[in-house]
């Protein structure tokens, strides 16, 4: 950094370097078992750009690195490395080193990094006590510690750290806003902290991931002079052609490298190209595009494709699980059932309730034909101008008539009197939240099913249409669930959808355990 009053410190460059090399890794390896640490392009660059900068007195001047990446980039390995560098060899005295992500689990990942460089080198695990029941390292040398913290931000605001490692700062959300200001914060009394920040894209500019990012961009530009501040940012730009393999290094350096090699990819690409809801995973994991939160759910091509001739005698002796949609006033009150079949297939019906005092005007202002969907069964109508509960809980005790219903999940807002009637008419019922946690495990088996050929429906013309007006939304941890998209009119309907994935999801208990179709690098 060519600026009065700040020098490049070539010497600790060399330092860092040198200690770094003399690690081992025992993950993420080329072969597969251990090796040194192979110091690479995007970690030199992070190693130069976070020691370089000298204040004239030796002082390090960069106090903040936000390092963002595709998935599976090392990023761990990195950070941790950088930590086990200021745990053993730092300037700073009495150094507390923290771990912070939005689960223990996921902030342990680097304190664990970091745990098998030392049990792989023999003179570094001699001067180190490690406590693994509560993921803590004390240096007995020097006195430094390192630990993994709990997600609560008010125990953190009496620490002083040295150097914290925000992992995956994509997925912190509004109730992590005190633990990353406790940690941001408490560091006054220290000469040199270090935060350091290492995370893939989010989707939520507003979120503390899309603030920090923003800032970085700022300061990546030169638009704002932070010489305390290293942004360290690989993506490929968001107005580019994603589709263009030859682009990919600039999100994923192992590329550039050949530690990693296209092929690598190429089955997530394959199901990002058919796939829309995979395809915002794709930009976002790997290419580390933010992307928004909401994509079309299910072509209406490949919903077509999944509809078949149904067996109603076969039906009546497989067991079945069903999921109940209330909807509001203005929404359709929906139930669906699902049959997972002994050859891996699962049959799916749907049923659709309005109340009839209001058909009419539904017909006019949404401009569906509800009378003729009522005509060939698809919806059933209640008395009066709103859904008589009723009528829906006889309407569900007939098919357990014809079906071995075994089980109905349901919402439980709104759903009280019609959860008792059902439970007093020997229904077990089961609570299914419309949630991420509840909802992704269900609506990533149902996609699935669809894409894998593995769903049949019936043709049902009410559930295809809700089918075509659902929206998948995505967090930033992958949670997936189904929301209708914003109009200004709101005359979309997606209650079918949301019923059958419930049934989906209450039916998974059932099955012998699935891997994951989205291969983790």
């Amino acid at each position: 950094m060519e600026r009065a009053g700040i020098r490049f410190d070539e010497e600790k460059i060399a330092e860092v370097e040198n200690f770094v090399s003399c690690l081992t890794l025992t993950k993420c390896t080329k072969s597969g078992k251990a090796e040194p640490f192979e110091i690479l392009k995007h970690t030199r660059r992070m190693i130069r750009g976070i020691y370089g900068p000298r204040d004239e007195d030796g002082t390090r001047i960069v106090r903040k690195c936000f390092a963002t990446f595709g998935r599976k980039q090392a990023k761990t390995q990195i950070a941790a490395a950088i930590a086990a560098f200021e745990f053993f060899m730092g300037d700073e005295p009495m150094q507390e080193i923290y771990f912070a992500a939005t689960a223990a689990d996921q902030a342990a990942k680097c304190y664990e990094a970091i745990r098998d460089m030392i049990a792989a080198d023999p003179e570094l695990e001699s001067i180190v006590k490690i406590t693994d029941s509560i993921r803590k390292i004390v240096n007995l040398v020097n006195g430094n510690i390192m630990q993994v913290l709990s997600a609560d931000g008010k125990k953190q605001h009496g620490s002083n750290p040295s150097m914290v490692v925000f992992d995956e700062l994509h997925a912190w959300g509004p109730a992590h806003h005190e633990l990353h200001s406790a940690l941001s914060t408490g560091s006054m009394s220290r000469r040199q902290p270090l935060w350091l920040t290492i995370t893939t894209a989010g989707t939520d500019i507003e979120s503390l991931w899309g603030q920090e990012y923003e800032y970085a961009k700022q300061v990546e530009a030169g638009d704002v002079v932070d010489p305390s501040y290293l942004p360290i940012i690989y993506e490929v730009p968001r107005d580019a052609d994603w589709t263009d393999q030859s682009l990919w290094y600039l999100a994923l350096p192992l590329l550039e490298t050949g530690h990693h090699k296209l092929s690598l990819y190429e089955a997530e690409f394959r199901a990002a190209l058919a796939q829309p809801s995979k395809q915002n995973e794709f930009r976002r994991l790997y290419l580390n595009q933010r992307t928004a939160s909401t994509v079309q759910w299910v072509p209406a091509n490949d919903w077509a494709a999944c509809q078949g001739v149904i067996d109603e005698e076969e039906l009546a002796g497989v067991p079945c699980w069903g999921g109940l949609d209330l909807g509001s006033t203005r929404d359709l009150t929906a139930f669906a059932l699902t049959w997972p079949m002994p050859d891996g297939r699962v049959i799916v019906k749907a049923w659709g309730y309005i109340p009839a005092g209001s058909i009419d005007d539904r017909c006019r202002r949404e401009g569906i034909n509800y009378r003729e969907w009522e005509r060939l069964g698809h919806v059933r109508l209640t008395g009066g101008t709103v859904t008589d509960w009723r009528a829906v809980k006889d309407h569900i005790a007939e098919l357990r008539q014809r079906y071995k219903i075994q089980q109905v999940g349901f919402d439980r807002w709104g759903a009280r009197d019609i959860v008792q009637d059902l439970m007093a008419d020997g229904f077990e019922v089961v609570e299914m939240g419309q949630g991420f946690a509840t909802m992704s495990p269900a609506v990533k088996r149902a996609e699935t099913l669809i894409f894998g050929g593995k769903l049949v429906h019936d043709g049902n013309p009410a559930l295809r249409w809700n089918i075509d007006c659902a929206k998948v939304k995505a967090d930033d941890a992958e949670n997936k669930k189904l929301v209708k998209p914003i109009t200004n009119t709101n005359t979309r309907r997606i209650d079918m959808a949301v019923a059958m994935v419930m049934a989906i999801g209450i039916s998974i208990s059932t099955e012998a355990p699935r891997e994951t179709t989205f291969l983790e690098l």
